[in-house]
């Protein structure tokens, strides 16, 4: 089966993001988002991720800001790396806890399906 082009594609990259009260929520957030099922994929980074994994990925979805420093990566918007469209949000282990954080992270999943035109 062939590649999926970057432009239909986005990365998903977090901690908890398989499983439990984590995972179950990004896959509320995901639904929310009505991509395609097949124009998302999930990643459990840890701190060793290597950033040249976000290669033929349109736009990559950072869960952390501490996720996003390791790299230089802070919040705001978008930022570019490599052609690779990324934005950092809220942790999904912040979003359990401080449920209020729900409606920042919401606002930066809405520019992300404004930048994939969903």
């Amino acid at each position: 089966m062939a590649r999926k082009a970057a432009v239909d594609r986005i990365l998903i990259l977090g901690r908890g993001v398989h499983g439990g009260p984590s995972g179950e929520l990004l896959t509320k957030m995901v639904a929310s988002m009505h991509a395609p099922q097949d124009g998302v994929t999930l990643f459990d980074a840890g701190d060793d991720f290597d950033p040249s994994r976000l290669k033929g990925f349109r736009v990559c979805v950072i869960l952390g800001e501490e996720l996003g420093a390791l790299h230089g990566w802070k919040r705001g918007g978008f930022l570019d790396w490599n052609g690779v469209r990324l934005i950092v949000t809220e942790s999904l282990e912040d979003l359990l806890q401080r449920p209020a954080l729900k409606r920042s992270a919401w606002e930066d999943l809405k520019l992300v399906m404004r930048e994939m035109g969903w």
